[in-house]
């Protein structure tokens, strides 16, 4: 017997999909840069273990790390301290910890349809309740903020943002972001800005929230922007009074971010532009490659993404993307359903192209010969 908010809770559409592959997949399906970390990361993490460091630390986070990601901030953003800094176990655990701050059972949050699968549940699970609003694709996959007007209601504490976009790429423009900064003023709502993806824009421009602290949460990974997925390492930016509240809320949930692990971020911040600016014109190759490749099979239809590392192609095949994802794993290649992303989702597929160019080129000519296989 499990609670009832728990019983209507999917498992992720990405996992099941990503499970249910044989040994030696083509993985095209994980947000998971195919980079190894700076070398620095790596020296640090083991020099951290074989010192010792892997006591309990501080709930928000390592003072010293705290104090150079304010300084990191502070470069984007003015008025940056450590006082607003919590580190946190990823940006999955900053989402939850968030909702739960601003949160009551009953209270409604705005979330993006297609959008990163945790958003929706992560209410249910706090009984709280998700309301969409869409990003379409023929608006460049951009939040329509008269829609979202119209879904404020007096229920209403949130608005999830998610910029560059997990699955589309798209990326907000700073008409919109202003759009969404006056609606929350207005309503007095707190926007809950994910920008896991920030350093992987192309040919255009990122739109932080982190200079509005006073109406916004931010969120924030290493997972991407220093490829340490597993090490589960992130964090989140807030006013200063909201952000005593949030450190309290995570001490139940985490006690405290991984010690060691943080004296190896901390060692290897000063090396994230580099990183970046090294894989970036790689990772800009891999997607007009897959995005050229995409659009070479019959029916599909694939716009170029302006941020993050999916593309997201539409297709007019007579068949669920779940079925489809489910046909193409059976072939190895994991791809997403789009469905996994919301109702909007539907007859999508989600691709990453995180992945080498060659297990890229590789398993969009065996989701080719799939498709032709139904045609």
């Amino acid at each position: 017997m499990v609670s009832s908010r728990i019983s209507t809770i999917r498992p992720s559409g990405i996992r099941e999909i990503f499970e249910m592959a044989t040994e030696g997949a083509i993985n095209l399906g994980l947000g998971e840069l195919d980079f190894e970390p700076p070398q620095v990361a790596k020296e640090a993490l083991a020099q951290a273990c074989d010192a010792g460091r892997s006591k309990y630390g501080p709930t928000a986070g390592l003072m010293e790390l705290r104090k150079s990601i304010a300084a990191y901030e502070t470069n984007l953003s003015d008025n940056i301290s450590h006082r607003n800094v919590m580190v946190t176990g990823g940006a999955t655990e900053g989402t939850i910890v968030a909702y739960h701050a601003l949160l009551d059972p009953g209270d409604e949050i705005l979330v993006p349809d297609p959008g990163f699968v945790l958003y929706y549940p992560d209410a249910l699970i706090i009984s709280a309740k998700p309301v969409t609003y869409d990003l379409l694709e023929e608006s460049g996959y951009m939040p329509d903020v008269d829609q979202i007007q119209e879904s404020i209601t007096p229920k209403t504490r949130a608005i999830v943002v998610n910029s560059p976009s997990n699955p589309s790429g798209g990326v907000i423009t700073h008409k919109v972001q202003k759009a969404l900064l006056d609606l929350s003023i207005d309503h007095e709502l707190r926007i809950i800005s994910d920008e896991v993806y920030e350093d992987f824009v192309y040919g255009t421009k990122h739109y932080s929230f982190s200079g509005h602290l006073e109406n916004a949460i931010v969120l924030k990974s290493f997972s991407k922007s220093l490829a340490v997925p597993g090490w589960r390492i992130g964090y989140l930016l807030a006013e200063e009074s909201l952000l005593m509240e949030l450190t309290k809320v995570q001490y139940y949930f985490l006690a405290c971010p991984p010690t060691p692990i943080q004296y190896a971020i901390n060692a290897a911040l000063p090396y994230r532009a580099g990183f970046i600016s090294r894989i970036l014109p790689i990772l800009d190759s891999r997607r007009r490659r897959m995005v050229s490749m995409l659009n070479d099979i019959p029916g599909f239809s694939c716009g170029l993404p302006s941020g993050a590392f999916y593309a997201f192609p539409r297709y007019d095949l007579n068949i669920s993307s779940r079925e489809l994802a489910e046909k193409i794993v059976a072939k190895g290649v994991v791809v997403s359903p789009g469905s996994a992303f919301g109702a909007q989702g539907e007859r999508h597929l989600r691709f990453s192209y995180a992945a080498c160019e060659d297990d890229i080129s590789k398993g969009i000519e065996i989701v080719k010969s799939v498709v032709e296989s139904l045609i």
